[in-house]
């Protein structure tokens, strides 16, 4: 079974994920916290596989939480689900260990999709926060949140490559080597089962991840 944490400052987001996920034999739920201090005291307890984690709570919680709960416990990998929206927090929080990422507009089965990504390392990415990494405009009423499993590396090198940049320049502009370049696409190939960059480009066009308009033709 997959251990789980469930770190919330909201008391009904607790209620809420405890009975989605009570249902599903795979989960066990080996504790909830309200507040920093909270959790610490759980992880002395328990080596849970995932924690499901939301930093944006004033004097509750923090970003800084995730870095030092990876460097005292490793194994435990974090799943957040926020409703913060800046771009800067969500690459901080991810650059200090978080493995998944959603909002809190996602639906039952991104979650549990994300839960077990999360327990495998397997980095786990909503619609709408890749919106927001790569700076698209969310529009009014838009409710899809279908789930990425690419890093955020990754989608930056799919949406290049649909600008028509060659693995030469990407490389520059990422200061990658070409090598690494192609190591990612390829990667990506076999992640989305794709063979070439035309399906790429074609697969960045129809998820959203690029315009026809920032394409070079």
């Amino acid at each position: 079974m997959i251990k789980i944490i469930i770190a919330d400052a909201q008391y009904l987001v607790r209620f809420g994920l405890q009975n989605l996920l009570s249902t599903n034999k795979d989960f066990n739920i080996v504790g909830e916290a309200e507040n920093s201090k909270e959790l610490f005291s759980l992880l002395k307890q328990f080596t849970p596989e995932v924690i499901i984690f939301d930093y944006n709570s004033e004097e509750k919680f923090s970003l800084e939480d995730v870095e030092a709960i990876k460097k005292l416990y490793p194994t435990s990998n974090f799943l957040i689900i926020s409703a913060d929206a800046s771009k800067s927090n969500i690459y901080k929080i991810i650059e200090s260990g978080a493995i998944s990422f959603l909002t809190k507009e996602c639906d039952k089965e991104e979650i549990i999709g994300a839960i077990y990504a999360t327990a495998k390392k397997e980095k786990f990415l909503c619609h709408k926060v890749i919106d927001i990494i790569i700076e698209k405009h969310i529009h009014e009423g838009e409710d899809n949140c279908k789930a990425f499993n690419l890093s955020l590396r990754e989608t930056e090198i799919i949406k290049l490559t649909a600008k028509g940049w060659t693995a030469k320049i990407i490389a520059g502009h990422l200061f990658l080597s070409t090598h690494t370049v192609y190591t990612h696409k390829k990667n990506i190939m076999k992640k989305l089962k794709i063979n070439s960059s035309s399906e790429m480009i074609i697969y960045a066009i129809q998820n959203g991840l690029i315009s026809k308009e920032e394409m070079v033709a």
